[in-house]
């Protein structure tokens, strides 16, 4: 199937800029438009931020989208939250590269790739999309529209992340000072290295490497959560940090 990724970038771009949402223009035949059309919009609005990575399962195959220029803000974080077409929030483990991994065609190990990674922080991810009628939208649009990703809340660091016994880690979610969220583990992957290392040598090999600065978060331990306009978040894991936003 021929389709044309311009197409699809310039209609994501013009969201982007308009706010106003749009419908996908044409079926996806495969993963490498998919990653076509990421590379597209990440091109046109500069040098991305990072990565976000997920997988549903330990064994799952992990769905990779760009964190665009811009895309991290410390906390505590304010946004409009009037000027969004939802407010999703996910409080995830997140990381900092710390050395740059330049483009390469041979794979990038378990151990390179997470010597190149600095600190962890909890992360809070911030979703929003430019998706019209986004529930019944194709999988691979919504991964296509990055995954639906608005911003990246970068949270207090955690400095002995390859010590921590993830299944165990208790998180917590926050909302104007209710109780949302409050559970042991939660993440699909289970233990977020394995996405991490993944998404390493996914850059590397296919998307031009990684550089230091650069964010990599690793997945939801709390689920996709939708809440309203004015609304405080905080999540936290519990021993190793928190992170804050306003909407």
């Amino acid at each position: 199937m021929d389709v044309d990724i311009s197409q699809a970038v310039r209609a994501l771009l013009e969201a982007r800029r308009s706010g106003v949402q749009v419908a996908p223009p044409f079926p996806l035949p495969n993963r490498d438009t998919v990653y076509a059309i990421q590379d597209g919009v990440s091109k046109a609005t500069g040098p991305i931020a990072g990565w976000k990575v997920g997988a549903r399962t330990p064994t799952a195959e992990p769905n990779p989208a760009p964190l665009l220029a811009g895309a991290l803000v410390p906390s505590p974080a304010v946004f409009d939250g009037r000027a969004m077409h939802m407010i999703g929030i996910e409080i995830e483990i997140s990381f900092h590269i710390a050395r740059d991994i330049a483009a390469r065609e041979a794979p990038v190990g378990r151990e390179e790739a997470l010597s190149a990674v600095g600190d962890a922080f909890v992360g809070m991810e911030v979703v929003d999309t430019r998706l019209a009628n986004f529930r019944e939208a194709d999988p691979e649009w919504l991964l296509a529209d990055n995954q639906m990703n608005h911003a990246l809340v970068v949270g207090d660091p955690i400095k002995d992340w390859r010590t921590l016994d993830w299944p165990t880690l208790q998180v917590r979610l926050e909302v104007d000072g209710q109780t949302v969220v409050d559970q042991t583990g939660g993440l699909g992957a289970v233990d977020p290295l394995r996405p991490l290392a993944w998404m390493i040598d996914h850059a590397v090999r296919r998307r031009g490497g990684v550089r230091r600065g650069q964010a990599i978060t690793t997945g939801s331990w709390t689920g996709l959560r939708y809440f309203s306009p004015g609304t405080r978040a905080r999540g936290a894991f519990s021993g190793l940090g928190a992170v804050e936003a306003r909407f």
